[in-house]
């Protein structure tokens, strides 16, 4: 008896001294948008080198509107992917709707998360009230892009762009006079989320709606500077284009300036390769105006535990300095962990291409991409587009469309 005691602890000892085998996980993680497919494979890459039992099976979307309602579409079904990046502005839509999860548990127990790098002003990009629902993985700002041979033809000196408003939209007007089929000025008013309205909101000082929510705030003096704006756009010669033939006519050389995300820096270099010499400038801010912070957010979609565990190992690389040195040197959007910007290779980007470096110069004065509360918030998003274009095409005044929007938004957003 002694002899089958000692035989079964013995036994019992090797199979503890086994180390288990790690189960394999192929985490589903979507994205937006498609076009910087390479930088999320590069990612992806280094991190199942560091996490070989994670396999990355990537979801992209062509924009941050389809990419939500796909996600939404597959909640339905219980098909939603595990990790999600989400433009900023829908984070609290899908919180509200209880799809993404609280992660507050795994970022309060994870000892290295705390030495991470990324600023608490940055982590609350992703938070509503108290809870993280989102950790932030890229920042993107609204800045003009500029075509310098358009701009020496027109007479201006490329070593002094405008530095307001009045003096973009008067050099708009000389590019456009320079030919007939030459526009002076295209602003990527009909982005997702009202992100024309409210870089031009915001950069006159204004808000969407009041601290409390309780109003609409965007029909005041700010606002009318805003939809004004595109009334003087459209005086200074921009067309009425989509977003994609609109890029498309700035890297023929057809378009001056365009107002658009810094995040497209790298596709627009590659593009425009020597054609012609394109430089970035932050867009003109009142003195208490600010700076759209758009790009996206991770958030953890998966209930199961073991996914989430996994999801959470690649949240956290992805916010890291070796991940966000590989994001911010394909693209051009701003890494929101700081230690990135000590890698050689930005370094290097920075000192090389002056124009990547203009986004660093915009996060002293940033406000977040609003999203409106309620199930209505992309309806009534939407809608400000929609007036946005009526005064682009003289169909309405920057006053008539304000009023309109902001009684429409009453009606979406407060049932006013």
């Amino acid at each position: 008896m002694r002899r089958l005691s000692a035989a079964i602890f013995m036994m019992a000892s090797i199979v503890a001294a086994i180390p288990r085998t790690v189960e394999a996980v192929e985490l589903r993680v979507s994205y937006s948008p498609a076009n910087f497919s390479a930088m999320y494979n590069a990612i992806a890459t280094e991190f199942m080198k560091a996490n070989p039992e994670i396999t990355i099976k990537f979801e992209p979307a062509k924009s941050y509107d389809e990419l939500l309602q796909n996600t939404l579409r597959a909640n339905l079904i219980n098909d939603a992917p595990d990790v999600s990046h989400q433009g900023l502005n829908y984070i609290r839509l899908l919180a509200d709707r209880g799809l993404a999860l609280p992660l507050n548990r795994f970022i309060s127990t994870d000892v290295e998360w705390k030495q991470h790098g990324v600023l608490d002003s940055i982590r609350n990009i992703g938070s509503i009230g108290d809870k993280a629902y989102a950790v932030p993985f890229s920042l993107t700002t609204p800045v003009l892009f500029y075509n310098i041979a358009l701009v020496v033809r027109a007479g201006a000196n490329p070593a002094n762009l405008p530095v307001s408003w009045d003096g973009v939209f008067d050099l708009a007007k000389k590019i456009s006079g320079l030919e007939p089929n030459v526009s002076g000025l295209y602003m990527d008013y009909n982005a997702n989320g009202a992100w024309g309205f409210e870089t031009l909101l915001f950069a006159h000082g204004g808000r969407m709606m009041t601290r409390e929510e309780d109003d609409i705030t965007f029909d005041q003096r700010e606002g009318l500077a805003a939809m004004t704006s595109v009334a003087r756009a459209a005086e200074a010669g921009m067309i009425d284009l989509s977003r994609d033939n609109a890029r498309q006519s700035f890297v023929a050389g057809k378009i001056g300036i365009y107002l658009s995300s810094s995040s497209l820096l790298t596709d627009l270099d590659r593009q425009i390769d020597q054609h012609f010499l394109l430089t970035m400038m932050p867009i003109p801010l009142a003195h208490d105006g600010k700076t759209l912070a758009a790009g996206n957010g991770m958030v953890m979609l998966t209930k199961d535990s073991i996914r989430q565990e996994a999801a959470w190992k690649y949240m956290k690389f992805a916010a890291s300095p070796q991940a966000q040195a590989i994001m911010a040197a394909m693209t051009g959007y701003t890494p929101v962990n700081t230690a990135a910007l000590s890698d050689p290779r930005l370094q290097t980007l920075y000192r090389e291409k002056p124009n990547y470096e203009v986004p660093l110069r915009q996060l002293g004065e940033l406000a977040p991409w609003y999203a409106f509360p309620g199930e209505n918030s992309t309806k009534a998003a939407a809608m400000i587009v929609d007036k946005m274009q009526l005064v682009l095409g003289g169909k309405a005044s920057a006053q008539a469309a304000l009023e309109d929007a902001a009684k429409e938004a009453r009606r979406l957003i407060l049932k006013k």
